[in-house]
């Protein structure tokens, strides 16, 4: 995460810690998600379905989200349409461990960030959190 004591002039500040939300109904990889934003400074929020995570009703506060595409329940598309229609459109970043060239299209149709593929590259996912959270647009 960019440390706000060292912005260029007109860019503008993370709050900190911004509120990540995980949805993934693999624990190894939610644990791992968590861990990582926790030690990039973020505050993860993790959940196991996206029925979970919709029933928090907290969801206001969050900044980004991080959604397996196949999850047990709805899937991670139908996820990010139910926030959208109950006008929470996070930056987003789909994620899965069977993505191919259909679902990257409809990831960025839904207005995904990007849809990284198992095992997740890091250092490029918190490159796009800290990007979207900042305002950047996130590089090719």
């Amino acid at each position: 995460m960019m440390n706000n004591d060292n912005l260029p002039a007109g860019a503008a500040a993370i709050p900190a810690p911004a509120l990540i939300c995980v949805v993934d109904d693999d624990a190894s990889v939610r644990q791992a998600l968590d861990n990582l934003l926790t030690s990039a400074d973020y505050t993860p929020l993790c959940f196991d379905s996206g029925e979970a995570c919709l029933a928090y009703g907290q969801l206001d506060g969050v900044d980004f989200a991080v959604v397996d595409v196949k999850l047990g329940g709805m899937s991670g598309f139908e996820l990010q349409q139910r926030l959208s229609s109950m006008n929470l459109d996070l930056p987003m970043v789909f994620i899965s461990g069977h993505a191919d060239s259909g679902m990257e299209a409809l990831a960025a149709r839904a207005g995904a960030i990007a849809l990284l593929h198992k095992p997740i590259d890091v250092d490029r996912l918190l490159a796009l959190i800290d990007q979207a959270l900042v305002g950047h647009p996130p590089p090719s």
